[in-house]
């Protein structure tokens, strides 16, 4: 198992800790001015390959991002080569062919499965470790420069809390002697349960429908589907927003889901549909006004997902300067 989180043998924790985290106290604040806020607009990369075309460098330009949240593998159960036991392995791990564009900073992501999260049950200090390890041999491989936050992004459920609330603790305690912040993504399920004890949070805009009913309107965003979460909380720690700039189409057999396919495709079977769902610029600040008049303004700005300009294409530079707006 140990194995299989290693990136390079001849990368040592000493090397590591040279190249990755930064010199600031762990729990020393940046200054807040409204106007740095403004700045810190954020997005995130979501594809096996972080390789930018020159459309997506200008749009970084453009709407002066500042930080990239960057998945950099999932952890899911497989079975291992080296015991054939069903274990929690990382997976899809991202290839880096673009360097990363001056003044931007990379905030690594990793996906958990709740198969995986299940599976450390008992070990989760093992795998916090493992886990860290491998996100900062990663970054010192692929030079993205100081590392000051990593990222869990995990659909935990009520019978899965105790063990990710263990896992991040773990992890935080680990990276607090480098100091990185430990941040987790949120859905809007959760806003208002127990939630583990990190430096901050991400929640999520998006995805926030129910995608296998076929009587969903759009599963990707829904200001109806919104509503019901939205409620004033106390939250213990800073919170951002992120928010969806994408499409697709949601495919049915007989009112059965088939499957996530193009928003372009049209060529269907017999009995087939396909439901294509793509929030407008309105919808998305509909959203926004409400979470901001509710639960507060971002702590340091909003997020886009994802930088992928054949999507963000459908969208003017004025619609995403109004989603990124203070």
């Amino acid at each position: 198992m140990r194995k299989l989180f290693k990136l390079c043998a001849v990368v040592t924790l000493a090397a590591l800790c040279t190249h990755c985290g930064n010199n600031r106290p762990k729990n020393e604040a940046k200054p807040a001015t409204a106007e740095q806020k403004v700045a810190e607009n954020s997005i995130y990369h979501w594809k096996s390959t972080f390789e930018l075309d020159s459309l997506e460098l200008d749009f970084i330009k453009r709407h002066n991002i500042s930080r990239i949240y960057t998945k950099m593998f999932d952890i899911a159960v497989e079975h291992s080569f080296v015991s054939s036991a069903l274990e929690p392995v990382p997976i899809a791990t991202t290839q880096f062919v673009s360097i990363v564009p001056e003044g931007v900073e990379i905030v690594p992501v990793v996906y958990i499965t709740i198969e995986a999260l299940k599976s450390m049950v008992n070990r989760e200090a093992e795998y916090a470790e493992l886990i860290v390890e491998r996100i900062v041999a990663m970054c010192n491989y692929n030079n993205l420069g100081a590392i000051h936050e990593i990222q869990f992004d995990c659909d935990w459920t009520e019978s899965t809390i105790k063990s990710y609330v263990q896992l991040c603790s773990k992890a935080s305690n680990i990276l607090d002697k480098r100091d990185i912040d430990l941040s987790i993504t949120l859905r809007l399920h959760q806003l208002a349960g127990d939630v583990p004890k990190v430096d901050r949070a991400v929640l999520m805009l998006y995805n926030t429908g129910a995608l296998k009913n076929p009587k969903t309107r759009n599963s990707i965003l829904d200001i109806v589907t919104v509503k019901p979460y939205v409620k004033r909380v106390e939250f213990p720690y800073p919170l951002d927003y992120a928010y969806p700039a994408f499409g697709w189409g949601v495919k049915f057999k007989d009112g059965k889901f088939q499957a996530i396919v193009s928003e372009n495709e049209s060529v269907v079977a017999k009995d087939e549909t396909i439901r294509k769902e793509r929030p407008t610029a309105e919808d998305i600040l509909k959203v926004k006004r409400l979470v901001e008049s509710v639960v507060g303004k971002p702590d340091r700005g909003s997020i886009i997902y994802h930088l992928d300009n054949s999507q963000l294409k459908n969208y003017d530079d004025d619609e995403i300067a109004k989603i990124f707006a203070y």
